[in-house]
C-alpha cells in the first residue's frame, strides 16, 4: 500500500472517517490527523511532514480559503483538495473541488481518489522541478566552470557566477549580449564555425578558444556546447585552461629558447638554418653562420661565481642581438658560445664585415652589476653552400674555424677552410696527450737570462715551459699553452712550473752562485681562480726560496679582468716580498689611471714592438713612450725579444733598464744557465 500522510481540515469526524475509508479501499495507507481551527492547523503543519491537505469548505471557524492562506504562509508546498463546496475562480490551481453539496456525499467519494492521485502527482512534479531549479541555482552560483545558456542567435540567457572569476564580468552585465563580444578576434572565425555546427545538431566538445578578459588579456577556455531542441537554447560549459596553456607555451618556448638569455637555442637555430637554406637555394643569395666563443670566460666564472657569469652572458647576448639585422638570428649554443645566422647575403664580404663589427663591439667594456667587464670573442665562420649544405655541417665547420681563431691568439675571426679540419683533429690529439704529460714527466723548464744594460751583467731569468713528447718531439708553447688554458690544465701545470722554478733558484743559491731573480708567468685562471697569495707564499715556504728572488709576470689583459681585485692581490704579494712585473705591456687594456695604482716593479715591452722599432716609426714611438711612462711611474723597464746589437743600442740610448732575448742568450737548461752565472757572462 502507498503511504498517505493526510491532514484533514474537518469538523465532522464521521465525514473524516468516510474519506479515510475511501482512500484505504483505493490502496492508500492513510495516516490522518483532523484539525478544526487555524491554530490547530498551524501546529499540525509544523509537526509534519504531510503529503496532502483535505479541507471541508463549510467550517464554522474558517473556510477553505482561510486554510489555503495558512498553508501557503507556512511555505509547506502541499497540495490541497476542497472536498465540498464552491470555491470560486481566485483559488489557486492546487485546490480541487468535488461537487457542490454542503456535505460530503458517498457518491462523490469515488471522485476523490483520482483527484488525490492527480494532486500527489502534480505535487511531486513541482517538488522535482523545484529541486532541479535549486540544483541549477547552486551550480550556476558555485561551479568553477563558466556555465551559460544561449539562444540560437548566441545571446546570453543565463550565466554562472564563474564569469566574474574568469573574465571579470558580472553575470548581469552579459545577459542579453552576444557571446562573440567575449571571443578574441583571432579565435572568432573558428568559434563561429563550431557554433554553426552546434545549431545543426552536432556537439561541441572541448573546443579550445581564447576569450578576452574585461581587463584586456587573453583567457583560454575549453568550450563544450549542445543544442536543446525542446527548449530552443544552447547549453554551454567553459573550463579555464589558461594556466595549462601558459605552461604548454612555456614548455614549447623552453624547448626552442635558452632559459638564461632568452635567445633561440641550438634546436631552433638549426630549424631556421634549414629554412634559410631552402630559401637561398631559390634566391641564389648566401647564408653565413658565425660561431662565437667568449675568450677566457671561464676565468669570470671561476673568479666571481656563476651568478655573476650568468649576468655577463645576458649582457653579452643583448649586445650581440643589437649588432645584427632584424632578419638575422643570434642564438646561444651553450656555455659561452653563440651562433649568429646571417641571411640573404650578396657576397662573403658582407659576413666578414659583420664579424669584424662584432669583434670590435665586444672590446667595449660591459657594465654588469656596477662592475666593468672586458670581453673579447673568437669567431669562426662557415658559408653556405661551399662550407656545408646542412645545419650540422655548417655548425661543425664554423666551430672548427672558431678554434682556429683561438689558436691565432683569440679576438679575431677566421673563415672555414678544408685544411682546418686537419688542424682541429691535431688539436684534439694534442689535448689528449697533454692530459698525461705532467704525470709522465714530459715537461721541462728552460731559463732565459735578463741582462742589465748599464752593467751588462745577468740580473735574473724567466722560467719558460717546454714540452718534450716522445713521439711528437718538442711541442711549441704556442700550440699547447692555449689548449692548457682552455681545458683548465694550466692550473696543475702552473703549480708544477712555480714549484720547480723556485726549487731551482734555491739550488743555485745553495751552490754559492750570485743571487738572481727567477720570473714565472702566471695565467689569468691561476691568478683569479685560487688564493694566489697563499699559493705563492706556500710554495716559497716549501722550497725555502727567499721571496725577493721570485718575480711573477702577469699580462696586461689579465689585469683588465678585475682591476680592483688585481690591485689588492698585488699589494698582498708585494707585502710578502715578491716582485711583480706587467708582461706584454701595450698589447692589452692600457688604462693609465689604473696603471699608476698597481704596486708593480717592472713593465715589460712586448717583443712585437721591439722587433720593428728600428724600421717602424710607430713602434719606436710606442717603445719610447713606455720607457718614459714607466720611469715616471717608478717602474723598471725591460724589453723582450732583443735579437740584434742595433736594437740593444737603441734601447740603451733611450734609458731602457734591462733586455731579454736571443742577442744575449736563447732559453737554456738549468745547468747551462748555471754555467752562464759561474762564467759571469756579460753583454759585449
Amino acid at each position: 500500500m502507498t503511504l498517505l500522510r493526510a491532514l484533514m481540515v474537518e469538523d465532522n469526524e464521521d465525514d473524516s472517517i468516510l474519506v479515510q475509508e475511501a482512500l484505504r479501499s483505493a490502496g492508500y495507507d492513510v495516516r490522518a490527523q483532523r484539525v478544526e481551527t487555524e491554530d490547530d492547523l498551524r501546529h499540525a503543519l509544523r509537526s509534519g511532514p504531510w503529503d496532502i491537505v483535505l479541507s471541508d469548505y463549510m467550517l464554522p471557524s474558517f473556510d477553505a480559503r482561510g486554510a489555503l492562506g495558512v498553508i501557503r504562509n507556512s511555505d509547506a508546498g502541499l497540495p490541497v483538495i476542497v472536498i465540498s463546496g464552491t470555491v470560486g475562480e481566485d483559488v489557486a490551481v492546487e485546490t480541487l473541488k468535488l461537487g457542490a453539496d454542503d456535505y460530503v456525499l458517498k457518491e462523490n467519494l469515488t471522485r476523490l481518489v483520482p483527484a488525490v492521485a492527480r494532486a500527489l502527482d502534480a505535487a511531486e512534479n513541482r517538488r522535482q522541478q523545484n529541486r532541479l531549479e535549486h540544483m541549477k541555482t547552486l551550480i550556476l552560483e558555485n561551479s568553477l566552470d563558466l556555465i551559460c545558456t544561449l539562444d540560437t542567435q548566441g545571446r546570453f540567457l543565463e550565466v554562472s557566477a564563474a564569469a566574474q572569476a574568469m573574465l571579470d564580468y558580472e553575470p548581469a552585465e552579459l545577459m542579453g549580449s552576444h557571446i562573440e563580444r567575449l571571443i578574441h578576434p583571432d579565435a572568432l572565425r573558428p568559434f563561429q564555425h563550431e557554433f554553426q555546427a552546434v545549431l545543426q545538431g552536432q556537439r561541441m566538445r572541448d573546443f579550445e578558444c581564447s576569450f578576452v578578459h574585461k581587463s584586456g588579456w587573453v583567457v583560454f577556455l575549453t568550450w563544450s556546447a549542445v543544442l536543446s531542441r525542446d527548449h530552443g537554447v544552447i547549453v554551454c560549459v567553459g573550463r579555464d585552461v589558461t594556466e595549462r596553456k601558459q605552461a604548454e607555451q612555456r614548455i614549447r618556448y623552453l624547448a626552442t629558447h635558452d632559459g638564461l638569455t632568452g635567445l633561440p637555442n641550438r634546436n631552433l637555430v638549426q630549424d631556421r638554418i634549414q629554412q634559410v637554406i631552402a630559401h637561398v637555394r631559390r634566391s641564389g643569395r648566401l647564408l653565413a653562420l658565425l660561431f662565437l666563443d667568449l675568450d677566457r670566460f671561464k676565468v669570470i666564472n671561476d673568479c666571481y661565481g656563476h651568478p655573476f657569469g650568468d649576468a655577463v652572458l645576458k649582457a653579452a647576448a643583448r649586445r650581440l642581438a643589437s649588432l645584427v639585422r632584424e632578419g638575422d638570428t643570434v642564438a646561444r649554443q651553450g656555455g659561452d658560445e653563440f651562433l649568429i645566422l646571417l641571411t640573404d647575403l650578396r657576397q662573403t664580404a658582407d659576413a666578414h664585415e659583420v664579424a669584424r663589427k662584432i669583434v670590435q663591439a665586444l672590446k667595449t667594456p660591459l657594465v654588469v652589476q656596477g662592475r666593468e667587464v672586458h670581453l673579447t670573442g673568437s669567431i669562426g665562420a662557415a658559408v653556405f653552400p661551399q662550407d656545408g649544405e646542412s645545419a650540422d655541417a655548417l655548425i661543425g665547420n664554423a666551430d672548427v674555424a672558431m678554434y682556429r681563431a683561438k689558436s691565432l691568439g683569440r679576438n679575431t675571426c677566421q673563415f672555414f677552410t678544408r685544411e682546418m679540419s686537419m688542424e682541429t683533429q691535431r688539436r684534439v690529439n694534442l689535448e689528449t696527450r697533454l692530459h698525461d704529460a705532467l704525470a709522465l714527466g714530459q715537461f721541462q723548464l728552460a731559463y732565459q737570462p735578463k741582462v742589465d744594460l748599464r752593467t751588462g751583467r745577468i740580473t735574473g731569468c724567466e722560467a719558460l715551459l717546454r714540452w718534450h713528447h716522445p713521439e711528437l718531439g718538442m711541442v711549441p708553447p704556442g700550440q699547447f699553452i692555449p689548449i692548457a688554458e682552455d681545458s683548465g690544465l694550466i692550473v696543475p701545470i702552473g703549480d708544477w712550473v712555480l714549484r720547480t722554478a723556485c726549487a731551482q733558484a734555491k739550488a743555485w743559491c745553495e751552490a754559492g752562485l750570485p743571487p738572481v731573480t727567477v720570473a714565472v708567468n702566471i695565467s689569468a685562471r691561476q691568478f683569479l681562480q685560487q688564493d694566489v697569495v697563499d699559493w705563492v707564499t706556500g710554495t716559497l715556504h716549501s722550497t725555502g726560496l727567499p721571496p725577493e728572488l721570485l718575480e711573477l709576470e702577469l699580462t696586461e689583459s689579465l689585469i683588465a679582468q678585475d682591476v680592483e681585485k688585481v690591485i689588492a692581490t698585488f699589494g698582498r704579494l708585494r707585502d710578502a716580498g715578491v716582485k711583480l712585473s706587467i708582461d706584454d705591456f701595450g698589447t692589452g687594456y692600457s688604462n693609465l689611471g689604473y696603471l699608476k695604482r698597481f704596486p708593480a716593479d717592472t713593465l715589460k715591452i712586448d717583443q712585437s714592438f721591439v722587433r720593428d722599432m728600428l724600421t717602424d716609426p710607430e713602434d719606436a714611438t710606442i717603445v719610447l713612450a713606455v720607457i718614459s711612462l714607466a720611469h715616471n711611474l717608478g717602474f723598471k723597464v725591460i724589453a723582450e725579444g732583443v735579437e740584434t746589437e742595433a736594437q740593444r743600442d737603441f734601447l740603451s740610448r733611450n734609458r731602457c733598464d734591462e733586455i731579454q732575448g736571443y742577442y744575449f742568450s736563447k732559453p737554456v737548461s738549468a745547468a747551462a744557465f748555471e754555467d752562464l752565472l759561474r762564467g759571469d757572462k756579460r753583454l759585449p
